[in-house]
């Protein structure tokens, strides 16, 4: 027996020692000398190629750098088939290549910092010189010597001619001499010419020996001599494993004849063994089974990740699993044999976990949510599972708890549960925490018989604000208007946003209603301190509507709306100002939206019409364009003002479809007096913001034009401020495009909205129109007026024309006359009248009627 043993350890240290050659430890090994090599001449070749100018960067050099690194790294790792001694000495070689490559990569470092240093010279030397000989004011006796050096240096630069070199040098300093003579911006031109020259001739030589150096490095060799070391040293090993593989094969004849005979004898017990090798089959087969379901329950176990721990029937743990471990902090091992009350964290009063065991004993199990208390002592929230296991007996052997962590979906709800009750700006309570926050005042008030008061705020001229600077910058007037609020209110009020720029504030118990106003007067000096947004110092003003429960509203919804009609009529007057709900407010909101209804089927009734308003040339009087003003003729309200109906279709969004039809009817009538051979002027038409931003615009011009056969000239634009101040860009791409098409536009009411004059150069526009606010400062003594003055300046100066509106007295005409301006708009020459009547008009200016017939017409006009 102990010669069988011996025999088989003898065997297997053989069969060890014969297998111990890996081919493929060999063939990667080999594969990884192969890429040394390859390596290191890809480094060679990326250092001559940078030399020579193919490449531009010197990414293959780090990219081959990198590579060699690399192989060094894995080529320390030698097979382990190799003798000692002869893994000692691959190691020895790789050391000597690793020492020569570091020398190599700091000599390709100075490379790289000499060949910038050149390459630079030479991307700029041609640049210099070009600069240098296309001024005209160089004397050509100086940038020709210039020139042909430059020449040689670049030639220099690509060769190795060391006669060359020396006959730059030569033409260099003769040169620097010259240059030192000289004065002025030339001498300063050719100084920098010959310093770039001088860079390239010092410097050449330099990185030529460099690259000299570099690809004279040994490190080809070293390769070459690392891999001859690893050849022989695996020669060595394959001639040993190839003795091992002989003794091997004559061990195992002489261990097959022993087994032969061994054999022999198995044989004459083979039957007794093998109804006993039948019964040990089958309960090897039931044992695996077994232990292959306890495996999976372990696996099961171990790899949930749920939190599992099993306690006794007197609730003592005996397991846990490596997730209870990662949930609670604690280890197995401080958990066996305690009570998982350990855990509770106090939040659950005692009667929770009396009903939690009272369900384990009813029904066998128990789940439900619980907070525990980590080992750090942070209390968490799981979702718990308990069931008992039960004897044969029937009763409760142990207890097995499953648990996960819902820590993470307690804050996802809890971040869902915000952000559907809170304004996501300035996180302020949006529309829903509103109205329950309201509900819940009003309860309050019915209950303790005190008010409630309801606060709407809304920012006085936003959307200009907005439109102007960005919608970033008007998100953070947003939340410093909302930070504000906060301030001013006490913690049990709320202040929410409901949108855009709208806050509404609910102030309960309030004594008297009073009380309210004195909030409001808080707010309204708050919110009007100035702003800083961006590089801009802003002012904005608030108009606050005021609601009180119960006088006002019963219900939420009526409290809201009741608010908003103050807040309107707060703006109505004037804004910056608060305002009680009255019942008569109602009535005016409801005769906005019956107005709405009816401006509706204008259009198609027929209702709308134009007017004409004249403009005079300035120095003549004479009747040079019209402005075309909008009507609507009510059949039971009469001839409406634009003031009251234009606002309406602006925020309902009618006055796309009514500035389109101001626009043919303008053009129609033009060609109307045409025809009729009239000579009509050129009438301007007013865009609204809604029509300027639509991108169809120069193409609904061209359209109208085509339609009604008008020459462009005849057409006019009038345009605001803020409206071309919306979007630069496109705003520049749609003037020029109607330029192009030989449109007159004008800006209407200059001065009042928010423009940049850097901005305004670039608009091709023909006119300034003076705001009538700026012409109604000019008095009979000729005070003030200077903004109006100051703009006709600044139109002049951009090449434009100035039209003054308003102009309603003889000491304005005077004034603006003075001044320059260029035409007057206005009741001293005529109030706006339907097209039958400005017909006189035109008919004066066709036939050449002098000035004082002329006046006769326009007083006949401005009297309509």
């Amino acid at each position: 027996m102990v010669a069988i043993v011996i025999a088989a350890s003898l065997l297997s240290w053989l069969f060890l020692r014969a297998d111990a050659i890996s081919p493929q430890a060999h063939e990667h090994y080999a594969r990884e000398l192969r890429l040394l090599r390859q390596a290191d001449a890809e480094l060679n070749a990326a250092v001559l190629a940078s030399r020579v100018g193919l490449q531009v960067d010197f990414d293959t050099i780090g990219t081959a750098t990198g590579e060699l690194h690399k192989v060094v790294s894995e080529l320390e790792d030698v097979p382990g088939f190799l003798s000692a001694n002869d893994r000692l000495q691959v190691l020895n070689r790789i050391a000597q290549y690793r020492d020569v490559l570091e020398q190599k990569i700091r000599q390709i470092d100075l490379f790289k910092r000499e060949h910038s240093v050149l390459r630079n010279s030479l991307a700029y030397l041609p640049l210099a010189t070009d600069l240098l000989i296309g001024d005209d004011t160089a004397p050509i006796a100086q940038t020709r010597p210039i020139g042909i050096f430059v020449r040689g240096v670049m030639t220099h630069a690509h060769t190795a001619d060391a006669q060359l070199a020396q006959r730059l040098e030569e033409s260099m300093t003769k040169l620097e001499s010259i240059v030192a003579q000289l004065k002025g911006a030339h001498q300063q031109q050719m100084t920098n010419v010959l310093l770039h020259g001088r860079v390239i001739l010092e410097r050449k030589p330099i990185l030529d020996t460099l690259t000299r150096e570099t690809l004279a490095m040994p490190t080809a060799a070293l390769g070459e001599e690392l891999a001859q070391t690893y050849a022989h040293g695996y020669e060595r090993a394959s001639r040993t494993a190839h003795n091992y593989r002989v003794s091997l094969y004559v061990l195992a004849l002489v261990l097959a004849g022993y087994l032969a005979l061994v054999m022999l004898r198995l044989a004459r017990t083979s039957g007794d063994l093998a109804l006993a090798n039948r019964q040990l089959k089958e309960r090897i087969a039931t044992l695996d089974r077994t232990q292959h379901d306890l495996k999976l329950y372990a696996t099961v176990f171990t790899n949930a990740s749920e939190g599992m721990l099993i306690t006794d029937g007197r609730g003592r743990i005996v397991a846990t699993n490596p997730a209870f471990s990662e949930i609670t902090g604690y280890t197995t091992a401080e958990m066996l044999e305690r009570s998982p009350s350990m855990l509770k964290s106090g939040r659950q009063p005692e009667n929770f976990y009396r009903d939690m065991w009272r369900a384990l004993d009813r029904r066998g199990q128990w789940q439900g949510e619980i907070w525990n208390r980590r080992k750090n002592g942070e209390v968490y929230p799981e979702w718990l599972s308990i069931t008992a296991v039960r004897n044969q007996d029937g009763a409760t052997s142990h207890y097995i708890g499953l648990f996960s962590d819902i820590t993470e979906r307690k804050r996802a709800e809890a971040r869902i549960h915000h952000l559907a009750h809170h304004d996501s700006l300035t996180n302020l309570p949006n529309r829903l925490l509103l109205q329950d926050r309201l509900e819940q005042a009003i309860l309050q008030s019915r209950r303790v018989g005190s008010h409630t008061a309801v606060l709407l705020l809304n920012l006085d001229r936003f959307k200009t604000i907005n439109d102007s600077l960005g919608h970033d910058l008007g998100d953070g007037l947003l939340q410093q208007v909302a930070h504000r609020c906060l301030s001013v209110v006490r913690e049990t009020d709320t202040v929410s946003r409901p949108g855009s720029d709208e806050f509404v504030l609910v102030v309960p118990d309030i004594d008297h209603p009073q009380d309210a106003a004195i909030v409001a007067r808080k707010l309204l000096q708050t919110v009007g301190r100035p702003y800083l947004l961006g590089d801009h110092e802003i002012t904005v003003t608030a108009s606050i509507g005021i609601a009180i429960f119960d006088g006002d509203g019963l219900t939420p919804a009526e409290l809201l709306r009741n608010a908003d009609a103050a807040m309107y009529r707060a703006k109505a007057e004037g804004r910056d100002a608060y305002q009680f709900y009255s019942a008569d407010m109602n009535s005016a909101s409801l005769g906005d939206l019956l107005l709405e209804n009816q401006l509706r089927g204008a259009l198609e009734r027929n209702e709308l019409e134009l007017h004409y308003q004249p403009k005079v040339c300035a120095t003549t009087g004479r009747l040079v364009g019209a402005e075309a003003l909008l009507r609507w003729r009510h059949p039971d309200l009469g001839l409406i003002s634009p003031g009251r109906f234009v606002p309406v279709a602006e925020e309902s969004g009618l006055i796309v479809p009514i500035g389109e039809w101001v626009m043919r009817e303008a053009c129609r009538q033009l060609q109307v007096w045409r025809d009729a051979g009239m000579m009509p002027v050129p009438v301007a038409v007013n865009l609204s913001a809604h029509q300027f931003t639509q991108r169809k615009l120069s193409s609904l011009v061209e359209e109208v034009l085509t339609e009604t056969r008008l020459p462009a000239g005849l057409l006019g634009l009038e345009l605001t401020e803020t409206m071309l101040m919306r979007d630069v860009d496109r705003t520049i791409e749609t003037l020029n495009t109607l330029q192009d098409m030989g449109i007159d536009l004008s800006i209407d009411d200059f001065g009042t909205g928010y423009s940049s004059l850097s901005y305004l150069k670039q608009f091709r526009v023909n006119v300034l129109k003076i705001d009538r606010s700026f012409v109604n400062d000019i008095h009979r003594e000729n005070t003030d007026g200077k903004i109006a003055a100051a703009v006709i300046a600044l139109a002049h100066s951009l090449g434009m024309k100035v039209v003054a509106e308003g102009v309603e007295t003889e000491a304005q005409r005077e004034f603006l006359l003075a001044h320059g301006c260029d035409q007057f708009q206005g009741y001293l020459f005529g109030r706006p009248v339907p097209a039958t009547e400005f017909e006189k008009a035109l008919t004066a200016r066709r036939v050449g009627l002098p000035g004082a017939v002329l006046a006769k017409l326009h007083e006949e006009v401005t009297s309509i």
